[in-house]
Protein backbone atom coordinates (compact mmCIF):
# COMPACT_ATOMS: atom_id res chain seq x y z
CA UNK A 1 0.00 0.00 0.00
CA UNK A 2 1.28 3.57 -0.95
CA UNK A 3 1.96 5.42 1.77
CA UNK A 4 1.53 9.34 1.93
CA UNK A 5 4.74 11.67 0.81
CA UNK A 6 5.15 13.71 3.83
CA UNK A 7 7.36 15.82 1.56
CA UNK A 8 3.92 16.70 -0.25
CA UNK A 9 1.39 17.54 2.10
CA UNK A 10 4.47 19.79 3.82
CA UNK A 11 4.34 21.93 0.54
CA UNK A 12 0.26 21.95 1.04
CA UNK A 13 0.50 23.34 4.58
CA UNK A 14 3.09 25.84 3.31
CA UNK A 15 1.00 27.33 0.62
CA UNK A 16 -2.06 27.00 3.20
CA UNK A 17 -0.05 29.41 5.16
CA UNK A 18 1.07 31.68 2.64
CA UNK A 19 -2.76 32.32 2.28
CA UNK A 20 -3.47 32.81 5.62
CA UNK A 21 -0.50 34.51 6.28
CA UNK A 22 -1.61 37.66 3.39
CA UNK A 23 -5.26 37.71 5.05
CA UNK A 24 -3.91 40.45 7.91
CA UNK A 25 -1.64 42.13 5.23
CA UNK A 26 -4.07 41.92 2.07
CA UNK A 27 -5.90 45.42 2.85
CA UNK A 28 -2.60 47.59 3.57
CA UNK A 29 -1.39 45.99 0.77
CA UNK A 30 -4.36 46.54 -1.29
CA UNK A 31 -4.65 50.26 -0.34
CA UNK A 32 -0.22 50.96 -1.10
CA UNK A 33 -0.56 49.24 -4.74
CA UNK A 34 -3.46 51.21 -5.57
CA UNK A 35 -1.55 54.56 -4.16
CA UNK A 36 1.15 53.59 -5.54
CA UNK A 37 0.77 51.69 -9.70
CA UNK A 38 -3.14 51.66 -9.51
CA UNK A 39 -5.50 48.80 -8.87
CA UNK A 40 -4.92 47.24 -12.91
CA UNK A 41 -2.08 46.41 -11.60
CA UNK A 42 -3.21 42.83 -9.96
CA UNK A 43 -5.12 42.26 -13.12
CA UNK A 44 -1.59 42.51 -15.42
CA UNK A 45 -0.37 40.04 -13.04
CA UNK A 46 -2.89 37.55 -12.93
CA UNK A 47 -3.52 37.95 -16.63
CA UNK A 48 0.47 37.75 -17.10
CA UNK A 49 1.15 34.62 -15.25
CA UNK A 50 -1.60 32.67 -16.99
CA UNK A 51 -0.56 33.74 -20.60
CA UNK A 52 2.98 32.61 -19.69
CA UNK A 53 1.66 29.56 -17.99
CA UNK A 54 -0.33 28.38 -21.12
CA UNK A 55 2.42 29.34 -23.02
CA UNK A 56 5.06 27.26 -21.30
CA UNK A 57 2.83 24.13 -21.42
CA UNK A 58 1.85 24.27 -24.68
CA UNK A 59 5.96 24.49 -25.28
CA UNK A 60 6.17 21.59 -23.52
CA UNK A 61 3.61 20.17 -25.15
CA UNK A 62 4.50 20.35 -29.02
CA UNK A 63 8.14 20.53 -28.26
CA UNK A 64 9.07 17.97 -25.46
CA UNK A 65 6.08 15.52 -24.68
CA UNK A 66 5.21 15.62 -28.79
CA UNK A 67 1.40 15.33 -27.63
CA UNK A 68 -0.94 14.97 -30.82
CA UNK A 69 -4.21 14.97 -28.93
CA UNK A 70 -5.82 18.02 -30.09
CA UNK A 71 -8.13 17.67 -27.43
CA UNK A 72 -5.89 18.13 -24.82
CA UNK A 73 -4.98 21.00 -26.04
CA UNK A 74 -8.15 22.59 -26.45
CA UNK A 75 -8.95 22.16 -23.17
CA UNK A 76 -5.66 23.91 -22.16
CA UNK A 77 -6.78 27.04 -23.69
CA UNK A 78 -10.19 26.50 -22.56
CA UNK A 79 -9.06 26.40 -18.58
CA UNK A 80 -6.32 29.39 -19.55
CA UNK A 81 -9.34 31.31 -20.78
CA UNK A 82 -11.84 30.74 -17.95
CA UNK A 83 -9.05 32.32 -15.92
CA UNK A 84 -8.42 35.25 -18.14
CA UNK A 85 -12.16 35.87 -18.00
CA UNK A 86 -13.01 35.91 -14.47
CA UNK A 87 -9.77 37.67 -13.84
CA UNK A 88 -11.10 40.65 -16.12
CA UNK A 89 -14.28 40.22 -15.06
CA UNK A 90 -13.43 41.05 -11.56
CA UNK A 91 -11.47 44.53 -12.77
CA UNK A 92 -14.08 46.23 -10.24
CA UNK A 93 -12.51 44.64 -7.85
CA UNK A 94 -8.82 43.28 -9.45
CA UNK A 95 -7.24 42.33 -6.27
CA UNK A 96 -9.90 39.32 -5.76
CA UNK A 97 -8.36 37.86 -8.61
CA UNK A 98 -5.07 37.07 -7.16
CA UNK A 99 -7.23 33.82 -5.28
CA UNK A 100 -6.97 32.61 -8.90
CA UNK A 101 -3.30 32.26 -8.42
CA UNK A 102 -3.62 30.76 -4.67
CA UNK A 103 -6.18 28.64 -5.02
CA UNK A 104 -4.79 27.67 -8.57
CA UNK A 105 -1.40 26.73 -6.84
CA UNK A 106 -3.32 25.11 -4.16
CA UNK A 107 -5.29 22.53 -6.03
CA UNK A 108 -1.83 21.35 -7.54
CA UNK A 109 -0.53 21.07 -4.78
CA UNK A 110 -3.25 18.78 -3.23
CA UNK A 111 -3.64 17.23 -6.66
CA UNK A 112 0.06 15.80 -6.77
CA UNK A 113 -0.26 14.76 -2.90
CA UNK A 114 -3.71 12.90 -3.03
CA UNK A 115 -2.92 11.17 -6.59
CA UNK A 116 -0.03 9.22 -4.18
CA UNK A 117 -2.84 6.97 -2.81
CA UNK A 118 -5.95 7.95 -4.96
CA UNK A 119 -5.40 6.84 -8.81
CA UNK A 120 -8.58 7.28 -10.05
CA UNK A 121 -10.92 9.70 -11.37
CA UNK A 122 -12.05 11.05 -7.81
CA UNK A 123 -8.98 12.31 -7.19
CA UNK A 124 -9.87 15.35 -9.08
CA UNK A 125 -13.09 15.96 -7.00
CA UNK A 126 -11.27 14.85 -3.71
CA UNK A 127 -8.50 17.34 -4.56
CA UNK A 128 -11.43 20.18 -5.00
CA UNK A 129 -13.51 19.68 -2.03
CA UNK A 130 -9.91 19.81 0.06
CA UNK A 131 -9.97 23.02 -1.77
CA UNK A 132 -13.06 24.13 -0.93
CA UNK A 133 -12.37 23.06 3.17
CA UNK A 134 -8.97 25.10 3.10
CA UNK A 135 -11.34 27.60 1.02
CA UNK A 136 -13.99 27.88 4.26
CA UNK A 137 -10.79 28.39 6.58
CA UNK A 138 -9.19 31.41 5.16
CA UNK A 139 -12.47 33.20 5.28
CA UNK A 140 -13.31 32.12 8.40
CA UNK A 141 -9.80 33.78 9.28
CA UNK A 142 -10.69 36.66 7.31
CA UNK A 143 -13.89 37.40 9.37
CA UNK A 144 -12.39 37.16 13.08
CA UNK A 145 -9.75 39.89 11.45
CA UNK A 146 -10.55 43.39 11.85
CA UNK A 147 -11.52 45.50 8.51
CA UNK A 148 -12.15 42.38 6.60
CA UNK A 149 -15.27 40.63 5.87
CA UNK A 150 -17.19 37.18 5.40
CA UNK A 151 -18.60 36.63 2.09
CA UNK A 152 -19.79 33.36 0.52
CA UNK A 153 -18.88 34.36 -3.06
CA UNK A 154 -15.50 34.79 -1.94
CA UNK A 155 -15.56 30.94 -1.26
CA UNK A 156 -17.30 29.87 -4.18
CA UNK A 157 -14.75 31.67 -6.49
CA UNK A 158 -11.58 30.12 -4.29
CA UNK A 159 -13.45 26.79 -5.16
CA UNK A 160 -13.87 27.70 -9.05
CA UNK A 161 -10.07 28.82 -8.87
CA UNK A 162 -9.19 25.26 -7.62
CA UNK A 163 -11.76 23.34 -9.98
CA UNK A 164 -10.62 25.15 -12.97
CA UNK A 165 -6.95 24.41 -13.00
CA UNK A 166 -7.51 20.62 -11.82
CA UNK A 167 -10.09 20.34 -14.84
CA UNK A 168 -6.93 21.58 -16.91
CA UNK A 169 -5.02 18.82 -15.13
CA UNK A 170 -7.55 16.11 -15.94
CA UNK A 171 -8.45 17.17 -19.50
CA UNK A 172 -5.72 18.94 -20.60
CA UNK A 173 -2.68 17.30 -19.07
CA UNK A 174 -4.39 13.82 -18.82
CA UNK A 175 -2.02 12.41 -16.08
CA UNK A 176 -0.92 8.54 -16.89
CA UNK A 177 -0.81 7.60 -13.08
CA UNK A 178 -4.55 8.45 -12.93
CA UNK A 179 -5.80 4.72 -14.67
CA UNK A 180 -6.72 2.45 -11.79
CA UNK A 181 -10.33 1.98 -11.23
CA UNK A 182 -12.15 3.48 -8.14
CA UNK A 183 -11.39 1.65 -4.98
CA UNK A 184 -12.96 1.67 -2.08
CA UNK A 185 -9.98 3.69 0.08
CA UNK A 186 -11.06 6.83 -2.55
CA UNK A 187 -14.42 6.40 -1.85
CA UNK A 188 -13.96 6.66 1.92
CA UNK A 189 -11.56 9.97 1.53
CA UNK A 190 -14.02 11.89 -1.31
CA UNK A 191 -17.25 10.96 0.82
CA UNK A 192 -15.57 12.10 4.32
CA UNK A 193 -14.15 15.51 3.00
CA UNK A 194 -17.69 15.90 1.17
CA UNK A 195 -19.23 15.33 4.45
CA UNK A 196 -16.85 17.71 6.49
CA UNK A 197 -17.24 20.54 4.24
CA UNK A 198 -20.83 20.31 4.44
CA UNK A 199 -20.88 19.92 8.27
CA UNK A 200 -18.91 23.18 8.00
CA UNK A 201 -20.63 25.73 5.88
CA UNK A 202 -23.87 24.54 8.53
CA UNK A 203 -21.41 25.55 11.30
CA UNK A 204 -21.11 29.06 8.89
CA UNK A 205 -24.70 29.85 8.06
CA UNK A 206 -25.65 28.83 11.83
CA UNK A 207 -22.94 32.08 12.99
CA UNK A 208 -25.53 34.47 13.12
CA UNK A 209 -25.10 37.57 15.19
CA UNK A 210 -27.44 35.90 18.03
CA UNK A 211 -24.63 33.16 18.20
CA UNK A 212 -21.93 35.43 18.10
CA UNK A 213 -23.80 37.17 21.24
CA UNK A 214 -24.12 34.52 23.15
CA UNK A 215 -20.81 32.86 22.95
CA UNK A 216 -19.06 35.85 22.80
CA UNK A 217 -20.90 37.21 26.03
CA UNK A 218 -19.83 33.58 28.13
CA UNK A 219 -16.08 33.81 26.80
CA UNK A 220 -14.55 37.41 27.68
CA UNK A 221 -11.83 37.51 24.84
CA UNK A 222 -14.21 37.21 22.39
CA UNK A 223 -16.25 40.27 23.04
CA UNK A 224 -14.61 42.08 20.36
CA UNK A 225 -16.51 39.75 17.87
CA UNK A 226 -19.95 41.49 18.68
CA UNK A 227 -18.77 44.96 16.93
CA UNK A 228 -17.50 42.79 13.67
CA UNK A 229 -19.75 42.12 10.30
CA UNK A 230 -21.90 39.47 10.76
CA UNK A 231 -20.99 36.21 8.79
CA UNK A 232 -24.70 35.28 8.20
CA UNK A 233 -28.16 36.74 8.89
CA UNK A 234 -31.43 35.93 7.73
CA UNK A 235 -34.00 38.20 7.21
CA UNK A 236 -37.45 38.51 5.15
CA UNK A 237 -38.07 39.91 1.61
CA UNK A 238 -41.17 42.28 1.19
CA UNK A 239 -42.43 43.95 -1.99
CA UNK A 240 -44.26 47.25 -1.23
CA UNK A 241 -45.97 48.59 -4.31
CA UNK A 242 -45.24 52.41 -3.30
CA UNK A 243 -41.62 51.56 -2.56
CA UNK A 244 -40.33 48.69 -4.51
CA UNK A 245 -38.66 45.51 -2.77
CA UNK A 246 -36.93 45.60 0.19
CA UNK A 247 -35.11 43.28 2.48
CA UNK A 248 -35.12 43.54 6.89
CA UNK A 249 -33.89 41.22 9.45
CA UNK A 250 -37.36 41.88 10.83
CA UNK A 251 -40.45 41.19 10.35
CA UNK A 252 -43.04 44.31 9.39
CA UNK A 253 -44.81 43.55 12.45
CA UNK A 254 -41.77 43.46 14.38
CA UNK A 255 -40.69 46.98 12.89
CA UNK A 256 -43.54 48.79 13.67
CA UNK A 257 -43.70 47.36 17.50
CA UNK A 258 -40.06 48.17 17.74
CA UNK A 259 -40.66 51.49 16.26
CA UNK A 260 -43.97 52.31 18.34
CA UNK A 261 -42.10 50.94 21.71
CA UNK A 262 -38.56 52.53 21.16
CA UNK A 263 -38.82 55.72 18.63
CA UNK A 264 -38.38 58.53 20.97
CA UNK A 265 -35.25 56.76 22.19
CA UNK A 266 -33.94 55.81 19.10
CA UNK A 267 -35.05 58.98 17.49
CA UNK A 268 -32.70 60.74 20.32
CA UNK A 269 -29.75 58.20 19.42
CA UNK A 270 -29.23 59.38 15.67
CA UNK A 271 -26.64 61.20 14.15
CA UNK A 272 -27.64 64.71 12.84
CA UNK A 273 -26.36 64.81 9.64
CA UNK A 274 -26.62 60.65 8.03
CA UNK A 275 -24.44 62.16 5.08
CA UNK A 276 -21.77 62.64 7.02
CA UNK A 277 -19.68 59.25 6.35
CA UNK A 278 -17.32 59.53 9.03
CA UNK A 279 -20.23 60.41 11.55
CA UNK A 280 -22.12 57.43 9.96
CA UNK A 281 -19.28 55.23 10.40
CA UNK A 282 -18.62 55.65 13.89
CA UNK A 283 -22.40 55.09 13.96
CA UNK A 284 -22.36 51.92 12.92
CA UNK A 285 -19.60 50.55 14.90
CA UNK A 286 -21.89 50.75 18.15
CA UNK A 287 -25.32 50.68 16.40
CA UNK A 288 -24.43 47.81 14.27
CA UNK A 289 -25.96 44.43 12.70
CA UNK A 290 -25.56 42.55 16.40
CA UNK A 291 -26.02 45.62 18.76
CA UNK A 292 -28.82 46.97 17.60
CA UNK A 293 -29.86 45.85 14.05
CA UNK A 294 -33.20 48.27 14.27
CA UNK A 295 -30.93 51.30 14.33
CA UNK A 296 -28.59 49.86 11.75
CA UNK A 297 -31.28 49.45 9.22
CA UNK A 298 -32.20 52.71 9.50
CA UNK A 299 -29.27 54.24 9.83
CA UNK A 300 -28.55 52.27 6.21
CA UNK A 301 -31.27 53.47 4.94
CA UNK A 302 -30.82 57.26 5.98
CA UNK A 303 -27.09 57.26 5.10
CA UNK A 304 -28.47 56.20 1.30
CA UNK A 305 -30.94 58.01 1.12
CA UNK A 306 -28.88 61.77 2.43
CA UNK A 307 -25.98 60.16 0.17
CA UNK A 308 -28.05 60.26 -3.17
CA UNK A 309 -29.35 63.57 -2.11
CA UNK A 310 -25.70 64.86 -1.47
CA UNK A 311 -24.76 63.64 -4.93
CA UNK A 312 -27.30 65.88 -6.73
CA UNK A 313 -25.33 68.98 -6.81
CA UNK A 314 -26.75 72.44 -6.04
CA UNK A 315 -25.98 73.21 -9.38
CA UNK A 316 -28.08 70.47 -10.59
CA UNK A 317 -31.80 70.42 -11.27
CA UNK A 318 -33.36 67.08 -9.09
CA UNK A 319 -35.33 66.18 -12.60
CA UNK A 320 -31.44 65.94 -14.62
CA UNK A 321 -30.39 62.93 -11.93
CA UNK A 322 -33.82 60.84 -11.82
CA UNK A 323 -32.29 57.46 -10.46
CA UNK A 324 -30.62 59.35 -7.70
CA UNK A 325 -33.59 61.36 -6.90
CA UNK A 326 -35.62 57.92 -7.37
CA UNK A 327 -33.02 56.15 -5.21
CA UNK A 328 -33.47 59.13 -2.25
CA UNK A 329 -37.05 59.39 -2.38
CA UNK A 330 -36.96 55.54 -1.99
CA UNK A 331 -34.84 55.53 1.22
CA UNK A 332 -36.96 58.45 2.86
CA UNK A 333 -40.10 56.80 1.70
CA UNK A 334 -39.13 53.16 3.84
CA UNK A 335 -37.92 55.53 6.70
CA UNK A 336 -41.26 57.71 6.89
CA UNK A 337 -43.39 53.98 6.43
CA UNK A 338 -41.52 51.28 8.73
CA UNK A 339 -39.37 53.90 11.17
CA UNK A 340 -41.71 57.03 11.58
CA UNK A 341 -42.13 56.99 14.53
CA UNK A 342 -38.03 57.04 15.47
CA UNK A 343 -37.71 59.36 12.73
CA UNK A 344 -40.19 62.25 13.73
CA UNK A 345 -38.30 62.26 17.52
CA UNK A 346 -35.35 62.47 15.39
CA UNK A 347 -33.62 65.83 13.53
CA UNK A 348 -33.51 63.69 10.35
CA UNK A 349 -36.87 63.61 8.90
CA UNK A 350 -37.35 65.87 5.44
CA UNK A 351 -40.12 68.80 5.11
CA UNK A 352 -42.70 68.41 3.20
CA UNK A 353 -41.69 70.44 0.08
CA UNK A 354 -38.27 68.28 -0.08
CA UNK A 355 -40.03 64.95 -0.43
CA UNK A 356 -42.87 66.52 -2.83
CA UNK A 357 -40.04 67.74 -5.27
CA UNK A 358 -37.96 63.94 -4.88
CA UNK A 359 -41.33 62.34 -5.75
CA UNK A 360 -42.25 64.13 -8.98
CA UNK A 361 -38.17 64.06 -9.79
CA UNK A 362 -38.25 60.16 -9.34
CA UNK A 363 -41.24 59.54 -10.96
CA UNK A 364 -39.25 59.74 -14.53
CA UNK A 365 -37.47 56.75 -13.56
CA UNK A 366 -39.40 53.75 -14.56
CA UNK A 367 -36.99 50.76 -13.05
CA UNK A 368 -37.73 48.47 -10.11
CA UNK A 369 -36.16 49.69 -6.92
CA UNK A 370 -34.42 46.99 -4.54
CA UNK A 371 -33.13 48.36 -1.23
CA UNK A 372 -30.65 46.26 0.36
CA UNK A 373 -30.45 46.39 4.41
CA UNK A 374 -26.67 44.21 3.93
CA UNK A 375 -26.09 40.66 2.94
CA UNK A 376 -29.32 38.92 4.38
CA UNK A 377 -30.20 35.29 3.42
CA UNK A 378 -34.56 34.98 2.43
CA UNK A 379 -34.69 32.18 0.64
CA UNK A 380 -34.65 29.51 3.51
CA UNK A 381 -33.94 29.94 7.50
CA UNK A 382 -31.36 27.98 9.63
CA UNK A 383 -33.39 25.55 10.86
CA UNK A 384 -34.30 24.07 7.11
CA UNK A 385 -30.71 24.82 6.31
CA UNK A 386 -29.83 21.96 9.15
CA UNK A 387 -32.65 19.65 8.10
CA UNK A 388 -31.19 19.73 4.28
CA UNK A 389 -27.68 19.20 6.04
CA UNK A 390 -28.39 16.48 7.95
CA UNK A 391 -30.39 15.12 4.92
CA UNK A 392 -27.74 15.35 3.23
CA UNK A 393 -25.09 14.30 5.67
CA UNK A 394 -27.17 11.19 5.77
CA UNK A 395 -27.28 10.32 1.89
CA UNK A 396 -23.97 10.52 1.24
CA UNK A 397 -23.00 8.54 4.08
CA UNK A 398 -25.51 5.66 2.76
CA UNK A 399 -24.20 6.27 -0.75
CA UNK A 400 -20.53 6.29 0.00
CA UNK A 401 -21.98 2.72 1.83
CA UNK A 402 -23.49 1.09 -0.97
CA UNK A 403 -20.43 2.00 -3.66
CA UNK A 404 -18.17 0.41 -1.64
CA UNK A 405 -19.76 -2.67 -1.52
CA UNK A 406 -20.12 -2.84 -5.23
CA UNK A 407 -16.10 -2.43 -5.36
CA UNK A 408 -13.75 -5.11 -4.88
CA UNK A 409 -10.70 -3.32 -3.14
Amino acid sequence: MERWNLKNWLWVLLCSAGIFATVPLARDLQIFVYNTAGKELFTYIVVSIVVIGLAVLLYSFIFRLKVKKVSQYIWLILCAGLYLYFTLKLKTYPEEAVHFLEYGLLSYFFFRTLSQKIRDITVYITAALFVLLVGILDESFQWVIPQRFWDYKDIGLNFLAGGILLLGIWKGIEPEAICKPVRKKSVTILTGILMINIAMIGLCLSNTPASVNRYAGTIGFLSWLQNEEPMTEYGYRYKDSEIGILYSRFTLEELRRIDLINGELFGKILPENSDNELKFKDFIKVYNQQTNPFLYELAVHLSRRDSKFKDISEEDSLYSKPELANTSFRENLIAEKYFSNTLRHSELAWPDQTVKELKEAASSWKEDYISNAGKIITSFSLSAAWTAIVAALVLIWIAGWFWKRRLDA
